[in-house]
């Protein structure tokens, strides 16, 4: 199955599909970021804009499902088995870049 994460009012998430429950934002005034991990490997960034009462979110690292942001809310296609949310910390994020295969390596010499 899957489950859907939406903003609510007050500073929480609603998540609903395999997984029903709300959680609270960890909101901090200074950084307006948090971060949703799922069992399936995705971790999110969601941003609360405290003033619109809205939420955003982006992928930062694809998990096994399939992730889809539309309209503030987000919907990851997977059995998914927990869900958690922590104040965002850009230094937990490993940043990952794009090596070539080593057999392209040989191939170019």
């Amino acid at each position: 199955m899957s489950i859907t994460i939406t903003g609510q009012p007050g500073q929480r998430i609603g998540v609903a599909g395999d997984i029903t429950t709300t959680l609270r934002v960890p909101y901090d005034e200074v950084e307006e970021r948090f971060l949703l991990a799922a069992s399936d490997g995705s971790l999110i960034e969601g941003r609360l804009e405290a003033e619109a009462d809205r939420f955003d979110f982006r992928v930062i690292v694809d998990g096994a499902g399939i992730s889809r942001v539309e309209c503030g809310e987000l919907t990851l296609d997977w059995t998914v088995e927990w869900v958690t949310i922590a104040p965002y910390d850009a230094g937990a994020l490993v940043d990952r870049s794009i090596e070539p295969l080593p057999l392209l390596d040989l191939l170019a010499s």
